[in-house]
């Protein structure tokens, strides 16, 4: 494991000139100059990570994202709903970003829009909309 972790220093580093060889820092015909190397080597890698983290994180969470503010948007009286805290109601009225719910026969309940976790169909089951 531990020789794992100094792989890309030993790839980096420099065999050593040969005798007779140009002094250490001014390139050759066959090396590259220093700024050459210097992107490279460390510019490359960075750029990759760069766009595997946007790949893997954040171009997910932005569709995930979007899907919620559309859902959040699309919220009409008479739609069932569970809140992110588990609570499950229907939309009695939509103001700005407040919620009502009747939970039960003359029960109503106010919350935040952003409380609002997943609309529901007939059965209970959350929305294929809402969740992708």
């Amino acid at each position: 494991m531990p020789n794992l972790l100094l792989l890309p220093f030993l790839l980096l580093q420099d065999g050593g000139a040969p005798a007779g060889a140009a002094p250490a820092g001014a390139p050759t015909a066959g090396q590259p100059g220093m700024l050459e190397s210097l992107f490279g080597s460390m510019l490359f890698p960075l750029v990759l990570c760069f766009g595997v983290f946007w790949l893997l994180i954040l171009r997910p969470e932005s569709k995930q994202r979007k899907r919620r503010t559309e859902m959040l948007a699309a919220l009409k009286k008479g739609d069932r709903v569970q809140t992110s805290g588990g609570l499950l109601g229907t939309v009695v009225q939509v103001q700005d970003q407040v919620v009502t719910l009747q939970v039960d026969e003359g029960v109503r309940l106010r919350f935040a829009l952003s409380a609002i976790g997943s609309v529901l169909d007939d059965d209970g089951k959350p929305l294929v909309e809402a969740r992708k």
